[in-house]
């Protein structure tokens, strides 16, 4: 049997039989209330009530309070207000006796700076954590944040993001599977296909794991890729780093940048292959460890530890020990000069090499070529020290110590002859990446998802106007 019951005063309970409910929802204003009964069920039904629950207000167009469940339905225009947060739908189910409420259709929560859209979103008033099963955008004044799936963990001020996950704010462009995020720390993980493109310092980065925070910290692992790009008024040089692991940090002026496990490096400059690398951005100087090779033009340089100092836009040095072994290829007999020392220092200008050192215990076997640029036998010479001079590539004076030497005319098998420690491996030079990484998903729309709720746009119409006072 349904009863229609008449109400004067605004926060009236319907019924004394509702005492139970009582410290749950109450009504402090509403146009019409309705009590039914559906096998056997009481449902309250309410149109444009505004109503509290403990600490939250909600308004709404129609309600419907199951109140043999403690359930709540609630339809068109919805808002609510927390002292935490601000919440608009146009669909709402409300289990008082878990707090938890199934937000549906044009879903919007604003906690502080902080405004997150969706379509479906399940959200718990006693935990604040909402979850977003069917899509995300986060805006906040940083940048925004897409994702197929999300958990925000109001309370932890984190949360967690999966499939196709976008970050973008003026500068950065970064997408991954997953992500893991603490704001108040400003620490993010992002896992799985990571790319990051930064327009400001204008790199690049990929892996399958990224960690960064607010400290300038970040780091990346497996098939970990840099590409870094360095300008100065006259040109520009573009850095390109593979390895197992990457770290790069950034603080005030300097940057450095530390790579581990199956290292690759190629620039204009030069390239190399090691286990590490080290590069600090104010000293501009690479360190190369773990059995490392370097090439620079038609030079390879073998060794156990190698420095490679940069000067802007060229190579300005090169050093390693010890036991260092260099091999020259000649550019018009195509044979290779060799070069051993306990250390190897090299210098360069304007990118060609100049003046090599070899000290000590140096050895030496260059080849030489007559006047029509056709081999015609080698020098071969050990020494406690030798200098090597050269202009446009091409030696031009050699300064040796207390050396023995010999001068080995042509033969069939001269250009074979080899110093022990002989190493030449061009076919494990890094190349130039034919292509860059791009990203695999289309660019975050300006667009909210939805066209905004009335009272949504109304709130922030108020808002404006308040901060123009």
């Amino acid at each position: 049997m349904k009863r229609l019951f008449s109400f004067i005063i605004l926060s009236l309970f319907l019924s004394s039989s509702f005492v139970n409910a009582q410290d749950i929802v109450q009504l402090i204003r509403f146009d019409s209330a309705t009590l039914s009964e559906d096998s056997g069920e009481r449902v309250q039904t309410l149109t444009n009530p505004r109503m509290t629950m403990r600490n939250v207000t909600m308004v709404c167009d129609i309600a419907y309070r199951f109140l043999d469940r403690n359930e709540m339905h609630a339809f068109g225009n919805i808002q609510i207000d927390t002292d935490t947060e601000n919440i608009w739908a146009d669909t709402l189910f409300y289990y008082t006796n878990q707090e938890l409420s199934e937000l549906r259709g044009r879903v919007i929560i604003k906690q502080d700076s902080t405004t997150l859209f969706g379509e479906k979103v399940d959200y718990n008033f006693t935990t604040k954590v909402a979850i977003f099963p069917n899509g995300i955008r986060l805006e906040d004044s940083q940048g925004t944040l897409l994702a197929k799936q999300g958990i925000y963990f109001q309370n932890q001020d984190s949360a967690v993001f999966r499939h196709e996950v976008q970050i973008q704010d003026s500068a950065q462009y970064a997408e991954g599977d997953s992500l893991f995020i603490n704001r108040e720390r400003e620490y993010f993980q992002l896992y799985s296909n990571v790319f990051v493109a930064d327009s400001s310092n204008e790199a690049l980065l990929t892996g399958n794991y990224l960690e960064a925070d607010s400290t300038g910290r970040r780091y990346v692992r497996d098939d970990a890729y840099l590409m870094d790009v360095e300008s100065d008024s006259s040109k520009s040089d573009t850095t390109h780093i593979f390895a197992g692991e990457i770290l790069l940090l950034d603080q005030d002026s300097t940057s450095t940048i530390d790579a581990n496990d199956s290292v690759k490096v190629w620039t204009q400059r030069f390239s190399s292959l090691s286990d590490t690398l080290y590069y600090d951005s104010n000293s501009e100087l690479f360190t190369l460890s773990g059995q490392p090779i370097a090439w620079n033009k038609d030079i390879q340089l073998n060794g156990p530890f190698i420095f490679v100092q940069l000067d802007s836009s060229n190579v300005k040095s090169l050093r390693s020990f010890p036991g260092a072994f260099a091999v020259q290829q000649d550019s018009l007999t195509l044979r290779h000069h060799q070069l051993k020392g306990d250390t190897l220092f090299a210098t360069f200008e304007n990118g060609d090499i100049s003046v090599i050192e070899l000290y000590p215990n140096s050895e030496l076997l260059y080849h030489t070529a007559n006047d029509a640029g056709e081999p015609d036998g080698a020098m071969e010479n050990a020494s406690p020290k030798t200098i090597l001079y050269f202009e446009n590539g091409e030696l031009v004076r050699a300064k040796m110590g207390q050396n023995q030497g010999l001068f080995l005319p042509e033969y069939d098998g001269l250009k074979e002859r080899q110093l022990d420690g002989y190493s030449w491996n061009p076919e494990l030079r890094p190349q130039k990446p034919s292509s860059l990484p791009l990203p695999r998903f289309t660019p975050i729309p300006k667009e909210r998802p939805f066209n905004l709720p009335l009272r949504y746009l109304n709130f922030i119409d108020e808002i404006s106007s308040d901060q123009k006072k």
